[in-house]
Parts: structure tokens; C-alpha cells; sequence
């Protein structure tokens, strides 16, 4: 299948999804409180950053999945998928002690007013290690119309859930709880595909030193972009007043349009550059057509938001988050650059280059230190992530097309010591 017809399949599961999670966000900035609805996403920053263990198991199976699925080697396929859901499955109960055990200062610092947000979440987490299993076997074996419906469903049962629990008079933790039961549901769903690896008898080798290997520089590089994605959020919830935090939350719910509408072609292109590779192939043309895509659909959101963020906040929160329009103008643009580095990421980890990682460590601390020192205004927030995203966007292209021309320059060696035998 190619480039295109898959990422079209993911995008529209994708746009399903998003737009589902923003209708949810939508509901809950108009039937919530300024104030809840910030510590709402404040919460749901804490639970991405904490759970970037599992999106590192995500890639890593993709990763082995499809090399494996290359080479044709089904009985490594169903000792991967077996060994990883149950481990992780032991894992994500371990990441749920801490949301118990310190319940009380998490609360205190993200100045929500009970903990049951806090413990609620940290089940999401451990629900997020068994389906992150089951999403990277799917993308792994290239099964996207599968894959697609798992993340369409995710996010329209979260609406669904969302309204039901708010109407029901929930409140905060009706909302935070939305996602959990999505998340349950997908868990169950995406298991059926797969059940067939369940029951196999063959097993073979584990790979588990090139598998834990490969799993550091995952977990890093995905840590970093995390961290780069969410921390605002979060410093800004703590620093600011909570309607400060709740006018910026809305920007960045918003803005993220532009980092997650390309998100379909990051699922696609990591299986097709991990295959290619282990093949041999030519990858820098998959990525050349990704970078193409992702560029055009992020444009269009970015002028969007920059001829109309009034009526983008006007129709989707009403009235009441209109001053969150003058953010929401630049905040688009860091977001571009961060869609842009998402690709390069996954196509750095399908290759197996590494190098890339100390840009996004180096990024990370910098806006950390930024954003703690120099936070007079949401404005200055936005200028000093716009910047930082630019910087990394600008360091990585050059690293790659480095490595373009390396490879052509081998590759025309090759050619030519062909012809000359």
C-alpha cells in the first residue's frame, strides 16, 4: 500500500478522532469553569508526560514488527507480541503506585481542589501500556484500516463518555475520566486483530538485548518531544492565575490542530522507512513525499488561524475564551515546526540514527529554563516556544540532508563498482 493511499486511510481515522477529542474539548470549555477546564488539560499534560513510557513501546513493536513482517519471520512476531503485553501490562500497574502514593502534591502543585483527577488518571496510564502494545503490532504489520479504527473510535468515545458524565453532573473528574473509558474500550478492540498471534504455539528468539537496545533512544527522543509539546501547559497552570491558564489552554488545544492533522503520515511512514531500510532501500524518498504532505496541510491551518483566530475561538468555545484570539495567531507556527519534527523523528528512529536525539535533550532544557525565567506574559510564552521549535526544525533538516547526501554518495559507488565488473 502506498504512501498515500495509507496515510489517507489515517488521516481520515485521524480526523475522526481529532475532531471527536476537539468537540470534547469544545464541550467542556463551555460546560465547564474557566478554572476546571484549565487544571482538565493541565491533567491531561501530566498524563502525556508520564505515560512516554508507552508511547516508546508503540514504536519500538512497530519497529520489530516490521522488520520481522520483511523478513517473513511470523514466529518472532507472536514471542514480541506475547512477551510485550504481558510485561507492560506489569509495568503501567507499577506507573499507577506514584498517583496514589503522591496524591497530595500533585494536586497542591497543579492547584486542583481534590485528588480524584490525580488517581483517575494514573489508571488512564496503566491502560495506555496495553494499548500502545496492541496500536504498535497494528502498525507494525501495516494493518492501518485496523489501526485507523482504533484511533477513530478513541476519540469518539471520549466525546461520547465526556458529555454523558458532564450532564450527569461529574463535573472535573467526569471529565478526566472520559478518556480512561475510551481507553478501555480501544484496549478490548484492538486485541481482536491480533488475537490470531495470541493463540500460535511457535516461538522463537526474543531479541530482547537489540530490543532493549533500541528501546533507549526511543524513550529519550520521545521524552524530549513530549516534554517540548506539554510543559508549557504545565508551567504556565502553575505560574499563571487559573483564568490565565484556561485562556492558554484553549490556545493550546487549538493550535495542536496543526501538529496532529499531519500525525497520520508519522503512523504511515515509520513501518514503509523501517522496511525500506532493513531492505536496503531507498528511504529519503518516503520521506521527501511526507515532509511535502505535512508542509502543505500545516500551512493551511497556520493562515487559517492567522486570518481568523476570532472566529476560530468564537465558534468552537464561545464568547467566553475570546481573549485566547491574539495567542492563538502565533501559537499555529511553533506547532508547524513541531509537526515537522515529528516526521524527521520517525524517520530518524526507522534508520536507526541516534544523533538526532541531543538536538531534542538540548531543546527540551532550553525552553524549560526559558519558559521558568521569562514568563512575564502568555505572548513571551508563545515568542520563546515559536523560537525554540524553529531552531530545532532548522538543525535537524540539515542533519538529514547530511545523511541524503551520504547515502546518494555511497549509493553512486555502488553503481559504479556494478558496472565496472
Amino acid at each position: 500500500m502506498s504512501l498515500f493511499r495509507s496515510g489517507t486511510i489515517l488521516f481520515i481515522a485521524s480526523m475522526i478522532g481529532n475532531l471527536s477529542s476537539y468537540f470534547f474539548q469544545f464541550f467542556m470549555g463551555r460546560y465547564l469553569s474557566i478554572e476546571d477546564y484549565g487544571a482538565m488539560n493541565a491533567v491531561f499534560s501530566l498524563m502525556t508526560v508520564v505515560a512516554i513510557p508507552a508511547g516508546t513501546i508503540t514504536l519500538v513493536v512497530a519497529k520489530y514488527i516490521s522488520v520481522f513482517k520483511a523478513k517473513e519471520e511470523e514466529g518472532k512476531i507472536t514471542a514480541l507480541y506475547r512477551n510485550s503485553l504481558l510485561n507492560m501490562t506489569g509495568v503501567g500497574a507499577l506507573f499507577f503506585l506514584p498517583f496514589l502514593i503522591f496524591n497530595a502534591p500533585i494536586t497542591s502543585y497543579l492547584k486542583i481542589y481534590n485528588g480524584w483527577p490525580i488517581i483517575i488518571i494514573g489508571v488512564g496510564i496503566f491502560l495506555s501500556f496495553i494499548v500502545t502494545v496492541n496500536l504498535g503490532m497494528l502498525q507494525g504489520l501495516q494493518s492501518f484500516y485496523y489501526l485507523g479504527a482504533g484511533m477513530g473510535l478513541g476519540g469518539f468515545l471520549r466525546l461520547i463518555f465526556g458529555v454523558i458524565l458532564i450532564l450527569l453532573g461529574f463535573g472535573l473528574n467526569g471529565a478526566v475520566a472520559a478518556p480512561v473509558l475510551s481507553a478501555l474500550f480501544i484496549a478490548v478492540l484492538t486485541i481482536i486483530p491480533l488475537s490470531a498471534y495470541l493463540k500460535k504455539q511457535e516461538i522463537y528468539g526474543k531479541n530482547t538485548r537489540d530490543i532493549l537496545l533500541y528501546s533507549v533512544p526511543v524513550l529519550l527522543s520521545t521524552f524530549a518531544f513530549t516534554i517540548i509539546t506539554n510543559i508549557d501547559l504545565i508551567i504556565v497552570k502553575h505560574l499563571f492565575t487559573p483564568e490565565d491558564a484556561g485562556l492558554y489552554a484553549a490556545t493550546v488545544i487549538l493550535g495542536k490542530t496543526i501538529l496532529y492533522l499531519p500525525g497520520a503520515l508519522v503512523l504511515v511512514l515509520f513501518p514503509m522507512v523501517s522496511e525500506s531500510h532493513a531492505l536496503n532501500g531507498d528511504s529519503f524518498k518516503i520521506l521527501e513525499k511526507g515532509l511535502m504532505y505535512t508542509v502543505i496541510i500545516s500551512l493551511a491551518g497556520v493562515f487559517g488561524f492567522l486570518l481568523f483566530p476570532e472566529l476560530a475561538i468564537k465558534m468552537l468555545y464561545g464568547k467566553k475564551f475570546i481573549a485566547a484570539a491574539p495567542f492563538l495567531k502565533f501559537y499555529g507556527l511553533a506547532m508547524m515546526f513541531m509537526a515537522i519534527i515529528s516526521i524527521l523523528i520517525s524517520f530518524n528512529l526507522a534508520r536507526h540514527r541516534n544523533d538526532f536525539i541531543y538536538t531534542l535533550v538540548a531543546g527540551c532544557i532550553v525552553l524549560a529554563v526559558l519558559l521558568h525565567f521569562f514568563h512575564n506574559s502568555l505572548s513571551t510564552v508563545i515568542f520563546i516556544i515559536t523560537a525554540v521549535n524553529l531552531c530545532l526544525v532548522t538543525v535537524n533538516l540539515w542533519m538529514v540532508y547530511q545523511d541524503r547526501k551520504e547515502f546518494y554518495r555511497i549509493r553512486k559507488m555502488e553503481i559504479e563498482d556494478v558496472k565496472a565488473i
